[in-house]
Formats: structure tokens, C-alpha cells, sequence
């Protein structure tokens, strides 16, 4: 079990012991134990989660709550005259038909568009996503942001886990990921990887993770990759453009029909060690 994973169970974890016997909690509890950061997160998870539990109970319930509701006032229907013996004029009729139909053409013709499918909003949704994995943004150590983006309804997670590159490859190419990816000559080695295939827009995108070192989130560098076509500001070169930002650093560069966004905490120097 590994960090990420234990995050995901010990998150159900109930500081009163009470959950202490489950097997799965038990292994993500020793896992904590071992792990000095993991037992750092785990402490504020609970001290969080201790605090909000003692405002509740603060909070008084009248002894005659459920008599209260059950005496309150009714609220009974009113007599409808049905549609049919309504006697309406008939250029009534006519003037709001027209009022309708011309409502109905003015949203058509000013509807607003939707939010652009671009690499800006490609990299900020896959850093909002990639953030909720962690519970925090490495660089700044701030908590991950909750607004549900594109990814943001779904939980970080990889759908396959290897020490094999190729053993990766044959699983993205019998689930229907991108095999044919080509990786910086960098991170052809690292301890382990993973992967997992997801939508953005309508369009495919397959996210891979490699664990390059001990630390989390420090050594872990995630490989996005989407079809070229599907973003119209996509790099047209195989020369990373490399953007620092607040959280990660980024670099994104186009071989052949694949756009790839290389994704790691650190600086812009720390990125050019994988390249």
C-alpha cells in the first residue's frame, strides 16, 4: 500500500478506535506510522474532522421538535380551474405567442459560449485534479481548490500500476489508452508507474504517474497525454515550452498526432532534469 492509497481509506478513518480492527484501515494505520508525512496528514484529518464534530454537538434540539413538525401548519391545495374553461381573447393569445417565440430567438442568438477547450484550461483543470490527489498543491503546500472542473467530479486515481513501462503500454493498448506515447529519456526508470484513462470535453486523455524517489508529493511526475487536434493552441514542436506556475511546473511540446504535458513540482530547472 502506498501513500496515495492509504489517504483514500484512512479519509473514512473515525478517530474514536472505533474503525481500528477493519483490515484495510489497520494497514493504512501501520502505513502512517512509518510514514512521518503520511502521519502529519493524517493528524490534521483528524483534528479537522474532531472539530467539527464537537461544534455539532454543540448545537441544542428541542426536546418538542418532532411534535412541533408534526402539529405545524398544512399547506392544502387550491381549487384549479383547468386550462381548458379558461376563456382567453384571442389577440391575448396571439401577443404572447409571439412574446415566446421571440424570447426563445434572443437566447438562441446571445446564448454564451461555452469555456474555451485550449491549453490553459487544459493544464489548470489537470492541475486541479492532480491537487485533489495529494489533498494539497505541492509547491505552496495550499489546499487543492474544490470547484468541480472538468475533472473535478472524479477522484484522483490510476487504473493500472506497474515497475514496467511496457507492461503500462500493453494495458493502455487493450483499454483503449495511448500506447504509442513516446517518454522523456529521463524517466524511462523510475521506481514505478502507473496510469489511467479519462475524459476531458469529449476527448481522451490518458494521465501517466511515475515515482521517481521516496517523498511524495516531491518525487512524483505525472505525463498527460491528449490527441493533438483536440486543443487548438497545442505546441506544433517537439521543443518543450515550459511554464513555471504557482504549483507546478509544466512542459508541453507535440510529437507527431500527440500533444504531452509534462507536469512536476519544482522549478523550471528541476524540470530539465527529465529531459
Amino acid at each position: 500500500m502506498n501513500n496515495d492509497e492509504a489517504k483514500f481509506i484512512l479519509r473514512a478513518y473515525r478517530s474514536d478506535g472505533r474503525d481500528a480492527t477493519d483490515p484495510q484501515l489497520a494497514e493504512a494505520l501501520a502505513q502512517a506510522r512509518r510514514d512521518p508525512e503520511l502521519a502529519r496528514w493524517l493528524a490534521e484529518q483528524t483534528a479537522l474532522d474532531t472539530a467539527i464534530s464537537n461544534k455539532l454537538q454543540t448545537v441544542p434540539v428541542p426536546a418538542d421538535l418532532k411534535i412541533s413538525i408534526l402539529a405545524g401548519r398544512k399547506i392544502m391545495p387550491l381549487p384549479v380551474t383547468p386550462w381548458w374553461r379558461i376563456r382567453v381573447h384571442p389577440a391575448a393569445t396571439v401577443a404572447t405567442l409571439a412574446v415566446t417565440f421571440g424570447l426563445i430567438g434572443y437566447l438562441t442568438m446571445h446564448e454564451p459560449p461555452g469555456p474555451k477547450a485550449d491549453l490553459v484550461s487544459f493544464t489548470r483543470d489537470i492541475t486541479d485534479y492532480l491537487g485533489k490527489g495529494y489533498g494539497v498543491l505541492p509547491r505552496q503546500a495550499h489546499l487543492a481548490t474544490t470547484q468541480v472542473n472538468y475533472f473535478g467530479a472524479q477522484s484522483y486515481r490510476m487504473n493500472y500500476r506497474s515497475t514496467s513501462l511496457e507492461d503500462i503500454r500493453h494495458w493502455l493498448r487493450e483499454n483503449g489508452g495511448h500506447s504509442e506515447f513516446a517518454v522523456p529519456s529521463n524517466l524511462q526508470k523510475p521506481l514505478s508507474f502507473g496510469c489511467a484513462i479519462m475524459e476531458w470535453r469529449g476527448h481522451r486523455v490518458t494521465l501517466l504517474a511515475f515515482q521517481t524517489g521516496r517523498s511524495l508529493p516531491q518525487d512524483k511526475v505525472h505525463l498527460v497525454i491528449i490527441n493533438y487536434d483536440a486543443l487548438p493552441d497545442a505546441p506544433n514542436r517537439s521543443q518543450p515550452r515550459v511554464a513555471e506556475g504557482e504549483d507546478w511546473t509544466t512542459a508541453a511540446w507535440t510529437e507527431g498526432p500527440l500533444t504531452y504535458l509534462l507536469m512536476a513540482p519544482g522549478d523550471r530547472e528541476a524540470m530539465g532534469k527529465y529531459f
